[in-house]
């Protein structure tokens, strides 16, 4: 399979709530060969080479990856994220995370630092959204993570 070669490292990210059943819902988009190569050298397993991106195997090692990049802090307090599984269209892979059970919560601290160790130049857009809010950034290298209050 040949990927089309892209000079822009970026990925975006919903983080929407979900206040009727009380989650927090993920969605992260990145380049299929950006993820790959990360998967590749973080978890030495190749994703190119499988047929199944959805065996526990790979959801194992994708959830690693995912789980060393990702935090979410909810009033100061960590949030386990579960993974829940991955897309693959032609040239993006779309992972979908979710935090079940939310308590309320007046802060909220967002860490991404998906393929920061692969590009120097990665940005990672975060849009958030809770009920009628909504809020985006851009997380870099230099600052890989952002706090909101509601």
């Amino acid at each position: 399979m040949a990927f089309i070669p892209h000079k822009y490292y970026v990925s975006t990210s919903l983080y929407e709530f979900k206040e009727d059943r009380g989650s927090l819902q993920i969605t992260i988009k990145v380049f299929q060969d950006d993820f790959i190569n990360a998967i590749k050298k973080n978890n030495g397993i190749n994703l190119q080479m499988r047929d199944d991106l959805n065996s526990k195997e790979i959801k194992f090692k994708i959830n690693s990856y995912l789980s060393s990049n990702l935090s979410i802090f909810l009033d100061n307090k960590k949030h386990e994220l579960f993974y829940l599984g991955l897309k693959k269209d032609t040239e993006m892979i779309t992972c979908f995370l979710e935090i079940e059970n939310l308590p309320e919560f007046k802060k909220i601290k967002l860490e991404n630092t998906i393929l920061f160790d692969l590009f120097e130049n990665q940005k990672n857009i975060i849009h958030l959204k809770k009920g009628n809010k909504k809020r985006s950034f851009i997380l870099r290298k230099d600052v890989p993570n952002s706090i909101f209050e509601f």
